[in-house]
């Protein structure tokens, strides 16, 4: 199973049109070898986009920051086609970070712990 969060940071284009973004996420789906079952891009209006893909493995998840130059990512998946490095790799070529931090999500061996308010 794969399960990341991604935070890209420094990036030259944290801005592109939802059209792009979409594109550069089914590329990674294609990588992946998942099916995108549902797009939902939302684009904000002074700023910013969130575009989700529903995919019958689960789902990716793309979030930007343009006034902050950050995009974060979401990857939930119980299939892969390629590691999950090289196929988030379109995704990396269109935000062009200065720096990518991926953490890994445990979920097979959950925590619990309470939840602060």
């Amino acid at each position: 199973m794969i399960c990341l969060a991604v935070d890209l940071t420094g990036c030259t284009s944290p801005g592109p049109d939802p059209a792009t973004v979409g594109e550069a996420m089914h590329a990674t789906a294609r990588l992946l070898g998942v099916r995108v079952l549902l797009e939902a891009p939302v684009q904000y209006p002074d700023h910013g986009l969130t575009f989700m893909m529903a995919l019958a493995e689960s789902h990716l998840v793309v979030s930007t920051w343009p006034e902050h130059r950050m995009v974060q990512i979401d990857l939930v998946s119980c299939r892969a086609d390629a590691p999950a490095a090289t196929a988030l790799e379109p995704l990396l070529d269109l935000f062009s970070p200065a720096h990518v931090a991926i953490h890994r999500v445990d979920r097979t061996n959950p925590r619990i712990l309470p939840l602060a308010v």
